[in-house]
């Protein structure tokens, strides 16, 4: 029988019984990892190139590189983990930028750590919201049929964050929250509950009526310090956008999508771990300031972000990109939030937010299924 894939390799070697500590020794050499390395130093190109070469890697150089124009080149590393590994061990002792980039790639080797999948539900109690939307009395309604369905989280809104959406004030979404806070502290044996909001009052009061979580869209977490001081075992959503509502659409140009996102979250984690915030939940922030492209690539390159050890939250659930892809206004919409969603699992998501949890529980279901026979490799 012939074996293609990484993970049905491993899961054959599990079912021929070897030693554990054998098995994980084994597992380092089925799998290739590779790194792009941007503006790698010609002198550590060229060092890079012949330890890679010497332990079995490949360091893959632009062509030109040969005629060494130029100070610095993109490059990409590839190898098994067992060989980028002992690559580690060598560039630590070697110049040129080569102990720092070691020190970098040995941080991304290190094993990760495997969550629970879990689905955030989600209230909408805004009309300006772009999904369903519920009133008061209907948003409590949804919240018990949403604990009956067993969400693992219900996040709730009361202002809309779509682009275009204008700034509500606090004073206003306490006053449209205000029921549905009360109700919750009724509650026993209560799910996770989520805030989505970007003013710290709001999230204060929801942190004394009983939510745990704090969705902050901003991508401004030093505006809720103060209160994640004062809750220290909230936590707290980080969401990568730029600008607001108004203005996000403007901000959709990066040099590097994917390495600009993880400068983003090295900064903003640094600032939290410095005012003692660790329970962090990561959002790349699907349609905050990203062209229905880039949404695309965050999804197929979500593994990337596993190296912050931190859990991956995707929210692509009938966002407007999905329509684009399809040239359809609304058809398929559910469809193509559930194949988003399962390809977002596939490469690391630990939390799917949702508009749809009945379908979404279904299709979690099929994704375990799917996973007993298809180990992840990460």
């Amino acid at each position: 029988m012939r074996l293609e894939r990484i993970k049905n390799l491993n899961i054959e070697m599990l079912q021929a019984k070897p030693d554990s500590i054998g098995y994980k020794i084994m597992k380092d050499k089925t799998q290739v990892l590779g790194f792009n390395i941007a503006n790698l130093k010609l002198q550590a190109m060229q060092i890079l190139k012949q330890e890679a070469l010497s332990i079995g890697a490949e360091l893959v150089t632009p062509r030109d590189a040969i005629l060494c124009r130029k100070k610095a080149y993109d490059c990409m590393l590839f190898g098994t983990p067992k060989a980028l590994k002992l690559l580690v061990i060598k560039i630590q002792m070697q110049p040129f930028g080569l102990k720092a980039l070691g020190k970098e790639l040995k941080h991304f080797l290190k094993p990760y750590h495997e969550r629970k999948k879990m689905i955030m539900s989600v209230v909408n109690v805004d009309s300006q919201s772009f999904y369903k939307h519920f009133n008061a009395t209907d948003a409590i309604q949804e919240i018990y049929r949403n604990i009956e369905l067993g969400a693992d989280i219900i996040d709730i809104g009361a202002v809309s964050t779509q682009p275009n959406a204008p700034f509500i004030e606090a004073k206003v979404e306490l006053k449209r929250l205000e029921p549905i806070f009360k109700e919750i502290t009724t509650i026993n044996n209560k799910p996770q509950f989520s805030i989505d909001t970007y003013n710290k009052e709001v999230a204060k009061i929801a942190l004394e009526c009983g939510f745990t979580m704090i969705n902050d869209v901003s991508g401004k977490p030093e505006n809720m310090l103060e209160i994640l001081q004062q809750y220290p075992n909230a936590t707290y959503i980080l969401t990568h956008t730029r600008g607001g509502p108004n203005t996000m659409h403007k901000y959709c140009e990066y040099k590097n999508l994917i390495l600009d996102i993880d400068k983003f979250f090295t900064e903003q984690l640094r600032m939290l771990d410095k005012h003692s915030c660790k329970n962090i939940i990561l959002d790349v922030g699907i349609g905050f300031a990203k062209t229905f492209e880039q949404n695309i690539e965050l999804i197929a390159k979500l593994a990337h972000f596993k190296h912050f050890h931190k859990p991956l939250l995707i929210g692509a659930s009938h966002k407007s990109f999905l329509r684009k892809i399809l040239k359809s206004d609304n058809k398929k919409q559910l469809e193509a939030s559930l194949i988003a969603h399962f390809i977002a699992l596939q490469n690391g998501a630990d939390i799917i937010r949702v508009h749809d949890l009945e379908s979404h529980q279904i299709m979690l279901q099929l994704y375990h299924s799917f996973q007993m026979n298809d180990l992840d490799i990460l």
